[in-house]
């Protein structure tokens, strides 16, 4: 990482904090409007395929196997997540689990996914950039013309954003949401996990904006 990218960081991670502190110095309809601006979903039609933005298992996959159960999509991918050396060698020791995609994959037969409705991708990807490169790619190769992408809430506006410029237009992306994550729930910003993960969705938009995100996931 160059000197100028660890700044272009440094200052993406002071402007998502700045926000969430001014927010916070904010009453709460303000600060309701901080969670809610994250949260993006698209009304639902037929697509070639149900794509997991990976993360949230085994929620996403379930809602993913729902879509698929009621024919919006022929199809299911599964992204080739980054699998960190220590759960490779756990497996290697012998644990019973799998890598990231081979748990999605897991998930999704149990859900009644046949397997030879899953597109599981090769290529491992770290950050949600390189992931939905990644997708866009496949589904240019295969003459895709729509894919319904399912995320969580909180990660919803940065999906949308990354596909747009990934696609470029030639591919509609549709949002779908996980309906178990009750995020943005009234009073997120007293909760560790939701305010951490506002603050990391922040971020990620500075981040994109600043031209950097290829080093967050």
């Amino acid at each position: 990482m160059t000197p100028r990218t660890r700044r272009r960081l440094a200052v993406a991670a002071l402007l998502a904090a700045v926000l969430v502190v001014l927010a916070v110095a904010a009453h709460r309809p303000v600060l309701r409007l901080v969670g809610r601006a994250l949260v993006v979903e698209d009304a639902l039609a037929p697509a070639d395929a149900v794509v997991i933005v990976a993360g949230g298992i085994p929620t996403r996959e379930a809602a993913a196997a729902g879509l698929y159960h009621r024919g919006s999509a022929p199809l299911v991918v599964l992204s080739n997540n980054f699998t960190p050396d220590r759960v490779r060698e756990l497996i290697a020791l012998g644990a019973r689990r799998l890598d990231y995609q081979g748990e999605s994959r897991l998930v999704l037969e149990k859900h009644g996914v046949p397997p030879d409705a899953i597109v599981a991708l090769s290529v491992p990807v770290k950050t949600t950039e390189a992931e939905l490169r990644v997708v866009a790619e496949t589904a240019r190769t295969r003459g895709w013309r729509r894919v319904i992408l399912v995320t969580s809430p909180q990660h919803s506006r940065r999906v949308k954003l990354v596909w747009t410029r990934e696609a470029s237009g030639s591919i509609e992306g549709l949002i779908t949401l996980v309906k178990e994550d009750d995020f943005p729930g009234d009073g997120w910003w007293r909760k560790r996990r939701q305010a951490e993960a506002v603050l990391h969705e922040y971020l990620g938009l500075a981040a994109i904006y600043l031209g950097v995100s290829k080093y967050l996931n």
